[in-house]
């Protein structure tokens, strides 16, 4: 059963009063970061999430800011770096083709709590998402479809086998955090308590507030050569500040000294002496509901619309003019099939096409200019993330209206929620959103199998066409497999299973320090003095 995750990039969650940002959501460390580790990094750094995580499993929890928290207490068996080759994390050698993947772990690899991790643990937390948890998000993404692990101690040694090929299978089953002992043991303390590898550990948390990081003084294994734990910040507080516009503000009073910024309020910062990293890319794609009892469950309606669409004009709303027209679905930066571009594929903006399309489907313009077909007005549910700020708002409304043009009544349904929707089967037809995956197997995962709620196919895809494509892909191992893989992502522009809009870029803002990112997520093991 395939399952998928989504990662989404720069969301908010709204806007909490001022009063309660600065008595509740501020550190309460030393605002300015004047004491500084041994590197010269702040002893306390003070970040930003932007919407409260909620339960912190890191194996059913993959939200942005859920994925970033578990980041620093959870490790994979790999790191990927923005713009490197996977490196070794847990892991310190692997060898891999199409089908077979094993790892040999780091000697010196220790859980927060003392405990020394086996490959037989790293077995155990991928028997508990497969067993235990098979909501996760995970599943059919770094959980492969029918995966067999198994593990040796002694040879410290774990297997990956698969039945189905899996061109990046190493990098999408290393990238899986890994828990120890004690939190498979209670898997219902992860939800408030952190049991991993990873330099930091859970020390205090308060719901709708902040979440307080300390270092874990004993952690060695994914230290980057040259570096020494104490380095590191000793704490990493992450506060709940839903506004980036507050955000800003806070940075500029010193209540903060890292923060995600997207857009405009980039602008603000980017005059000051702080120091910038590009966060990876933050792409906008419209996704369509393929269910045939929807509207968009048709081709033409669906390729209709994407004509309807005017990229460059919604693209430059929704990026604040600060992005660019997609070309492909791979995100920038990746190490992955770089260079990716299904331009040729990608549906032309054509409004008068769209019209004649959709006439030639029998969808009539009716006296009120909203087309009908056999008494049923083509009206769509238009859902975006309402937390994403002023322009992503202002580019789904353009949108809005160039469908309007063409005859399609688009109601729009912003939702802080949106995930949850999708993932329920909820009522939605095109989903705008900040949606991305690390390699196109990945995409894979996402875009078939079993469909939502049973699985984890919420967009209801079904074409054959791009799944045979997918498999020739999946059959062949690493980068030889892009070539492969650019003909099915051309598939999936072909079916308009998703059409690209623009992509703009998230930054990390740090006030004396750098810290580098895995695409998405700042590497807490990469903080070194500016």
């Amino acid at each position: 059963m395939k399952r998928n995750m989504i990662t989404a990039s720069s969301a908010t969650a709204g806007v909490c009063a001022l009063a309660m940002l600065l008595a509740g959501c501020g550190s309460g460390q030393s605002g300015d970061g004047s004491a500084t580790a041994s590197a010269g990094v702040p002893e306390t750094v003070n970040y930003a999430i932007q919407q409260d995580p909620g339960k912190l499993n890191p194996l059913t929890n993959a939200t942005g800011d859920g994925v970033q928290l578990a980041t620093l207490a959870y490790e994979g068996l790999l790191v990927m770096q923005a713009d490197q080759q996977p490196k070794g994390n847990i892991a310190k050698d692997w060898k891999a083709t199409a089908t077979e993947a094993t790892f040999t772990l780091k000697d010196d690899v220790v859980c927060s709590d003392g405990t020394p991790l086996k490959a037989s643990d790293v077995k155990a937390t991928f028997d508990y998402v497969i067993n235990e948890a098979p909501d996760s998000q995970y599943n059919g993404v770094y959980v492969p479809e029918g995966v067999e692990v198994s593990a040796d101690d002694s040879a410290k040694t774990v297997t990956f086998k698969v039945s189905t090929p899996q061109s990046f299978l190493a990098e999408e089953v290393g990238q899986l955090p890994i828990v120890c002992p004690a939190g498979l043991k209670d898997p219902s303390a992860m939800d408030a308590k952190t049991f991993g590898t990873g330099p930091y550990k859970l020390d205090s948390a308060t719901e709708g507030q902040k979440y307080t990081y300390v270092r874990n003084d004993d952690y060695k294994s994914g230290l980057p050569d040259g570096t020494k734990i104490t380095d590191l910040p000793k704490t990493i507080v992450a506060s709940v500040v839903t506004d980036q516009s507050t955000q800003v503000n806070m940075l500029s009073s010193g209540e903060l000294n890292l923060a995600k910024l997207s857009g405009t309020n980039q602008d603000r910062v980017d005059t000051t002496t702080y120091k910038d990293v590009n966060a990876g890319s933050m792409p906008m794609t419209a996704f369509f509901n393929q269910n045939k009892d929807r509207a968009t469950g048709t081709l033409e309606v669906r390729k209709a619309i994407a004509e309807a669409i005017d990229r460059t004009k919604v693209g430059t709303a929704i990026t604040s003019g600060k992005g660019e027209v997609m070309k492909t679905i791979m995100p920038a930066g990746s190490s992955v099939c770089a260079g990716f571009d299904s331009s040729s594929a990608i549906a032309k903006t054509d409004a008068k096409d769209a019209k004649k399309l959709l006439d030639e489907a029998g969808w009539k313009a009716g006296s009120d200019g909203v087309r009908t077909k056999d008494g049923k007005k083509l009206t769509i549910k238009l859902l975006y993330n309402s937390t994403s700020g002023a322009a992503v708002a202002a580019g789904v409304e353009l949108v809005q209206k160039e469908l309007k043009e063409v005859g399609i009544d688009a109601q729009l349904a912003p939702s802080d929620q949106y995930t949850k929707v999708i993932f329920s089967g909820g009522d939605w037809d095109v989903v705008i959103a900040g949606i991305t995956a690390n390699t196109p197997a990945e995409w894979f995962g996402i875009l078939s199998g079993d469909v939502v709620p049973n699985g984890g196919n919420w967009t209801y895809n079904e074409d054959q066409d791009y799944i045979q494509l997918a498999n020739t892909a999946a059959a062949q191992a690493g980068e030889a497999s892009c070539p492969a893989w650019q003909k099915a992502e051309d598939q999936l522009m072909k079916n308009v299973t998703l059409l690209p809009i623009a992509q703009s870029w998230d930054k990390y803002y740090a006030k004396g320090f750098t810290v580098s990112t895995d695409g998405n997520n700042f590497l807490p093991t990469t903080f070194k003095a500016a």
